[in-house]
């Protein structure tokens, strides 16, 4: 498991999400640099309510 250092905590009735969208971008840009590849993304809703995005990511050879 890799966590993501960016934390997504966005009111849903917030009108700006583009920084926070950004932020997560590039994040998971760098990661692709580092050799990381996005392989899913995928919303889970827990039985208290709380909603977890998980991102699946697998590492490939780092780019030379």
């Amino acid at each position: 498991m890799l966590p993501l250092k960016k934390r997504v905590h966005v009111d849903r009735f917030t009108l700006e999400r583009k920084a926070v969208i950004e932020g997560v971008q590039n994040e998971l840009n760098d990661l692709g640099k580092d050799g990381w590849g996005l392989v899913s993304v995928q919303n889970i809703r827990l039985e208290d309510g709380r909603l977890f995005t998980v991102a699946d990511l697998k590492r490939g050879q780092k780019p030379s």
